[in-house]
């Protein structure tokens, strides 16, 4: 009996317009076809353009081509069979009929036969030499196969394949076949779903090219990433966007998720519906998972008894392992193949699903992922998902098991920290003082420091009412030595000693961590003093308590304070080599913590120093990356003003000034007056190297106004006396020097002496005294030597390079001197030119800094405030000082009267 066959499955699909062409993926199977593999295999879900692709290789190469679709009634192998030969046909009609005549013979063949005969056809004999050229077998939608006898017959043909033919598979799903074989043949090409996937610059051509669209480079980006280029999401995105006005669509792209209407209706009807029932269960209950393995999977799949629900249907790793055979939108995470995460619209889908049906699920599932990952070390990952169950009780007992480990500290970052506490209510944190306190140090390191004083007085106010707390004595204890901290930080040194001194004499012996956090506040101290040796000590006794109790993340931080003090004493090579023992110890799984951007920001000063300026860059970048990862406030450090001046170094003196203005930005954020000060300081010495002489002095004049401090303020010291010699005050310069050397040497401070020593050598040659200035700077030359000193000297300009050509007349040092006299001469031309936009007028009060310029173009377009701070990426506050300085150095008292008088001194257009 003849079937009537469906001709429709047996055409070529056609290109739609405008279809985007994707030539990798072309070149792939080119490749394939031209070393004569068997098999082109192209596997991947549903929409991801499997077809197109296909279709658009075999028309560049306009190849005689078999084409069968493949449907699930073709699941028989008679019907497959007769199918298959038609499609032959097209190739060869006389070898077409032979075959199906062959297949309808009674009693029917079996399907190795019907194969046997296939591969017969095409063998290689003078009675077929009439087919001259290869020709491609396509097989599309192979998923509907699940016959084995139909598997085993396509497996015999890959076996034998004639040399005529070249078989290619479309499927949603990897069929049954020998493919590791083939693999290990070289006999088979893949495609599969991150091949199929749509690059940013295939997303664009889509988009504006097929769909007749306009959006931006962000917005294309943005869909691309969250469509992670499947080429279906993005073309539903693209139709739902028709219309739209620019408003409306950037609303739209915000929002763009698998709970979109035609994403869902897509991906239920394409995907989720064709699956079993028990299949779908196990998807909607792990979508709440950002990453899954079987175990985890597992515990989702237990109800409130203890008893497993799924167990029946298959275990989570079937499970796993079919969805991954089924390519159905899940990606596997490692090469192992052990972590697995859904594509985010078909999770978003799911999620979806679970919430509308099964609401009250959704905190189960969440407590018991939480459970599951505090049990196997994965604290954070816990966190979030006990803070997604909704239960804060719950939620702020993990959150306070976890930060009383230690272990926790050196895997989780402080605005990681800062998120979970403010998560939890004010009601569930009240009676939890670990949670308070280490709510207060986490605001303090993001930058808040007067919510973190009001928050460490409230928890001591609570602790002095509630004695009987357990461990009260100890955390008040430990209360003591983050006040002393934060008083350290802002310079209030006699405040941090007493407090300090205080938290060792009530915290237990046993409590290491407390002790070690005292003894690190004791040696910060003694740094800002400027006594580095009792500093060092402080510092090496807190790192042996860190280390004896194996809490290598807590002596990071302090490797990097010892390292500042042998930078201070001016033994760099020990200070890189404690960097570099402190990135070792900071670095867990393979990833640096945030705690590490010190050591690389010490580097960051060493490398400039020695005048290694690519490699002082890249660690100072990697300060920023790693500081601003961890949430920690980068003013700590002044990262940008060290940054300003290595970019100077290296000729760039326009974003050395936005970098300088950074800094002092950050400090004034930070509201901290010390590191005020110290980004100002940065700054003047910047304004030196760019002839900025006037704001150089200004500065100088609000310097010395300065109320006195109980901390040093040497570098800011030096850079006055640097500012006294540029305007010719020799006497003034010598007088700051002289008492700057006497309180130096014996401290020990060798990397301000040699600072010292070259400023005075200078002074003394501008007062004519040539003996005392080559003195001078052959001490310097002396102390710099070994430890690799350059800046220093090359920071000074001409005027030190030429009392280094008398110091090679005079036989000083001669190496060191003309080593140092080849880096003059390497020196950009740009840093050797002031900056002539300082000079912008000379009808101001005072030139505009290049953020000011900022602002005050922003002004004139019309924006508010906040608008402006969004737009430079800054606080409101800092807006607000930025425009407050435009109208004192404009001399005016509102926005319209600042751009007026900005355009009559040409400022503005």
């Amino acid at each position: 009996m003849t079937t009537t066959l469906l001709q429709t499955k047996l055409y070529i699909p056609p290109l739609r317009p405008n279809n985007i062409t994707r030539p990798r993926l072309t070149r792939l199977l080119d490749e394939g076809f031209d070393k004569a593999r068997v098999l082109s295999l192209i596997s991947a879900p549903a929409g991801y353009g499997k077809t197109t692709v296909l279709v658009e290789w075999i028309q560049e190469r306009l190849m005689s081509v078999a084409w069968l679709s493949i449907d699930k009634y073709d699941n028989e192998p008679a019907r497959f069979f007769d199918y298959l030969f038609s499609a032959i046909e097209d190739i060869n009609q006389a070898l077409g009929e032979n075959l199906k005549q062959i297949s309808q013979r009674q009693p029917a063949p079996a399907p190795l036969d019907l194969m046997t005969s296939l591969i017969n056809a095409f063998s290689p004999t003078e009675k077929q030499s009439e087919l001259e050229q290869r020709f491609i077998l396509v097989l599309d939608d192979y998923h509907h196969i699940s016959e084995p006898e139909i598997h085993e017959s396509i497996d015999f043909l890959l076996e034998h394949l004639p040399p005529k033919m070249h078989l290619v598979i479309l499927t949603r799903q990897d069929p049954p076949l020998a493919l590791s074989r083939l693999r290990g043949r070289d006999l088979i090409t893949e495609i599969r779903q991150d091949d199929l996937r749509f690059s940013g610059q295939e997303s664009a051509h889509f988009l504006i090219e097929s769909m007749d669209l306009e959006p931006s480079s962000n917005e294309i980006e943005t869909l691309t990433e969250r469509s992670e280029g499947w080429p279906v999401g993005l073309q539903l995105a693209a139709l739902s966007m028709q219309g739209m006005g620019e408003a409306e669509r950037q609303q739209f792209i915000a929002g763009f998720s698998g709970r979109h209407h035609f994403i869902l209706d897509y991906l239920t009807d394409e995907v989720l519906k064709r699956q079993s029932l028990p299949l779908q269960d196990f998807l909607i209950r792990t979508s709440i998972l950002d990453r899954m393995c079987s175990s985890l999977c597992d515990a989702l799949l237990v109800d409130a008894n203890g008893s497993e629900e799924l167990a029946s249907a298959a275990s989570s790793q079937a499970y796993l392992e079919q969805l991954e055979a089924f390519n159905l939108f899940i990606i596997p995470l490692d090469n192992e193949r052990y972590w697995y995460r859904y594509h985010h619209l078909f999770a978003e889908l799911l999620q979806a699903r679970l919430q509308e049906y099964q609401p009250e699920l959704v905190p189960k599932l969440h407590h018991q992922a939480a459970a599951w990952y505090e049990e196997n070390g994965h604290v954070a990952l816990a966190v979030q998902h006990e803070l997604l169950g909704q239960d804060m009780e719950l939620a702020a007992d993990m959150v306070g098991r976890a930060i009383k480990d230690f272990a926790t500290w050196s895997r989780v970052e402080v605005k990681t920290f800062l998120h979970w506490l403010q998560a939890l209510p004010e009601e569930v944190l009240r009676n939890r003082p670990w949670l308070r306190l280490f709510a207060s140090r986490s605001f303090y390191v993001t930058g808040q420091p007067d919510v973190a004083a009001k928050k460490l007085e409230s928890l001591e106010a609570w602790l002095r009412d509630h004695p009987d707390f357990p461990e009260a004595e100890r955390l008040l204890g430990l209360v003591q030595a983050d006040r002393a901290s934060y008083a350290v930080v802002s310079g209030d040194l006699q405040v941090s000693l007493r407090f300090a001194q205080h938290a060792l004499e009530s915290l237990p012996e046993d409590d290491i961590f407390g002790r070690m956090r005292a003894r690190a506040i004791l040696g910060l101290s003694s740094s800002r003093r400027g006594e580095v040796a009792p500093a060092a000590d402080n510092f090496t006794q807190a790192i042996d308590l860190a280390m004896a109790a194996d809490l290598s993340f807590g002596a990071v931080p302090l490797l990097c304070n010892l390292a500042e003090v042998r930078i201070n004493q001016g033994r760099l090579n020990e200070a890189l080599q404690l960097c570099e023992e402190a990135l070792e110890l900071g670095t867990v799984e393979g990833r640096r913590t945030a705690a590490t951007g010190f050591a690389t920001l010490e580097k960051g000063k060493i490398f400039y120093e020695r005048n290694e300026l690519a490699a002082a860059e890249s660690e100072l970048r990697a300060a920023l990356e790693l500081l601003g990862e961890g949430g920690i406030i980068e003013s700590f450090g002044n990262v940008h003003a060290v940054l300003a001046l290595v970019r100077q170094a290296q000729g760039e003196p326009a974003e050395a000034q936005a970098l300088a203005q950074e800094a002092v930005d950050i400090a004034i954020g930070g509201r901290i007056e010390r590191i005020i000060v110290l980004a100002q300081a940065y700054q003047v010495r910047l304004w030196l190297a760019q002839g900025a002489l006037g704001r150089a002095v200004q500065w100088a004049e609000q310097y010395g106004r300065l109320e006195p401090v109980q901390y040093l303020r040497e570098f800011e010291d030096l850079t006055l006396a640097q500012v006294l010699l540029s305007t010719e005050q020799t006497t003034e310069a010598t007088s700051l020097l002289d008492r700057l050397a006497a309180a130096a040497e014996p401290a020990g401070r060798m990397n301000s002496l040699i600072q010292i020593r070259v400023l005075q050598a200078l002074a003394a040659a501008d007062s004519g005294d040539t003996k005392k200035a080559l003195s001078d700077l052959q001490q310097a030359l002396h102390m710099g030597r070994s430890e690799g000193y350059q800046r220093v000297f090359i920071d000074q300009g001409r005027p030190l390079a030429e009392l280094l050509q008398l110091a090679l007349q005079h036989d000083i040092a001669p190496e060191y001197a003309s080593e140092l006299l080849a880096a003059f001469e390497e020196k950009p031309a740009a840093e050797k030119v002031g900056a002539v936009r300082w000079d912008q007028s000379s009808l101001l009060v005072e030139p505009l800094s290049e953020r000011e310029l900022e602002v005050l173009q922003l002004l004139a377009e019309g924006l508010s405030n906040r608008e402006i701070a969004q737009r430079l990426f800054l606080s409101t506050h800092t807006v607000r000082s930025h425009t407050y300085n435009l109208y004192g150095k404009l001399d005016v008292h509102s926005r319209t009267q600042a751009v007026a008088r900005a355009r009559e001194l040409a400022l503005l257009p």
